[in-house]
């Protein structure tokens, strides 16, 4: 896969290790396998920077196998954030479930892996926070499927293993990803 311009892409770009994190959770959930794969992810590398485009060509990979792709994409989002944790840096970042939740809506998570104009960026912000009651909501403005970030959510809070219950609903066309955990 080719690196193209970021003015090809006004300007949004998305980091090889989301890239080769969402290629392998597509692949170790067997979800697109085969020569499609092999097309999208054997060209990329993990420290480069690619255009929202070639996010979205991984996207389509998954999009045009399903007819129900949200729960699809919830998976590759815990996927994701399963091999974040473990196989990569996660470890050694957050410690425990509700630390990857502020982990991700500050500067290190989000902003770490997408880079350009605010506008074009978006947020992804800690909205509200009950610990106590195990609730929060997640205010996305990003130009992410919202089902993948539910996904990540879930995964990335679950990851440490000192929660045993996560769930994250966002409804249709909302901002707003609403977390429950236990």
């Amino acid at each position: 896969m080719s690196e193209t311009t970021a003015t090809e892409d006004d300007g949004l770009l998305v980091h090889g290790s989301l890239m080769m994190g969402y290629a392998q959770a597509c692949q170790s959930l067997k979800i697109v396998i085969g020569r499609d794969a092999r097309r999208y992810i054997d060209g990329l590398e993990i420290n480069r920077w690619y255009p929202l485009s070639a996010w979205r060509s991984l996207e389509e990979l998954v999009v045009r196998h399903y007819a129900a792709v949200g729960p699809i994409l919830v998976k590759v989002g815990m996927e994701m954030m399963k091999g974040w944790y473990h196989l990569g840096p996660g470890r050694e970042l957050i410690t425990r479930g509700q630390d990857f939740l502020h982990f991700q809506t500050g500067g290190g998570g989000f902003r770490s892996v997408v880079k350009g104009p605010p506008e074009r960026v978006g947020t992804f912000e800690l909205a509200y926070f009950d610990p106590k009651r195990g609730r929060a909501v997640v205010r996305s403005t990003t130009p992410f499927q919202r089902q993948m970030e539910c996904g990540v959510l879930i995964g990335g809070m679950l990851a440490p293993g000192d929660i045993d219950y996560v769930d994250v609903v966002n409804d249709q066309g909302s901002n707003l990803l609403e977390v429950e955990f236990h």
